[in-house]
This record gives C-alpha cells, structure tokens and sequence, in this order.
C-alpha cells in the first residue's frame, strides 16, 4: 500500500491514469537523481528543495546539452516551477517499486536516502552528474523557501498560478535564449512520437 491511500494494485502498472507520465519518462533515473540530491545532503533534504534542485538540474542539462535529462512533462504550480512525474515519484503516486529502492519519505516534507557509492547511480551519466553538482554548488546553501522564490523571480519560463499551467521545452529553452529552442523543442516531441511507436 502507497502512502497515497490507494493500493497500487488497483491501476495498471501501478499508476493512477491522472499521474501515469508520458511516454519515455526516465522514472529510474529521476530516482537516482532524487537521492543523489539527498546523499549530497547528508542523507535528508525538504522535499520543496529537493524538486527545486531537480527540476534545475533538468534546466540546466537541457540548456548544456540540448536535450532533456529525465524527458518528464514541465509544470509551472503554486511553489515554481516542476518536474510532474518526477514529483509524482517522489510522492509514491507512481513506480513505487522504482523509487522505493532509492528514496524513503518522512511524513508529506523530508526525503531520506542511504549512502550510494557512484557507481550505483548507474542511470546517472558523468554529464549529468556534472549538471547536478554545479545546481548544489548554486543552492546547496539555500533553504527550500529562498530556492523557491528563485526560481519564481529568475525562471521566465514560470507562470504565476493557482493551479497547473503547463511549460514546453521551448519555453524553458526561450527563457535561457537558446536560439535553438524551436528546433530542439521539435526533436523532443519526435522523441517521444518514437518511443510511443515501440510502446507494446
């Protein structure tokens, strides 16, 4: 049983259809992210923070690389800018036989992870470990508040909402004047056209 309420069995693969993620969402990979962020913390870290510092990375390898890290679907909400199905991991909402090896929760606020040597980041590439420790160099020293109000005053692509207000590849890539976010923001999108024709 989730910390959700709902028994994981009642869903295929486990996901309730409002959270199942688009296709080709690096789920193991976002969940090794998750507690690279908490190890780099000394094994604990806020939850706001911790998706913060993720949804930065995503940012960041997105711009350094021109393509995306965890290939998640981008919501602008109340707290800034996130990472949806990242978030829905962390959470317990989906692939909580995934996340559940990497990450534990202490009640709605605290991610805990045990100690993992590099290697064990296995989905992690050197690039993309890279981006991370530039993001906790950057915000290590901030609280999940202070990182909060960041990314609301410095990420353009971020909306100002009550509710969920969607943000494209393109936006993100717009808002750091890559002059190639239409064109990356296409290859995304026939990505993910791909990897949903190989789909069983």
């Amino acid at each position: 049983m989730s910390n959700t309420g709902h028994d994981p069995r009642d869903y295929a693969d486990g996901v309730p259809p409002h959270a199942a993620p688009l296709v080709g969402f690096r789920s193991r990979k976002a969940a090794q992210l998750a507690a690279y962020f908490a190890n780099l913390s000394g094994g604990q870290i806020d939850k706001l923070k911790l998706i913060k510092l993720i949804y930065m990375t995503e940012r960041g390898f997105l711009h350094e690389h021109h393509s995306p890290l965890l290939l998640d679907e981008l919501y602008s909400l109340p707290h800034g800018p996130v990472c949806s199905s990242t978030l829905n991991g962390i959470d317990g909402v989906i692939h909580e036989s995934v996340w559940g090896d990497y990450i534990g929760r202490h009640g709605r606020d605290h991610i805990f992870a045990r100690k993992f040597e590099r290697a064990q980041f296995d989905e992690l590439s050197d690039a993309a470990v890279a981006i991370a420790n530039e993001v906790w160099s950057q915000f290590r020293d901030m609280s999940a508040w202070e990182i909060r109000n960041w990314t609301h005053e410095n990420c353009d692509e971020y909306t100002e909402t009550t509710g969920r207000i969607p943000i494209s590849y393109r936006e993100v890539l717009g808002a750091l004047n890559d002059p190639a976010a239409d064109s990356i923001d296409q290859e995304i999108s026939e990505l993910r056209r791909a990897e949903n024709a190989l789909r069983p």
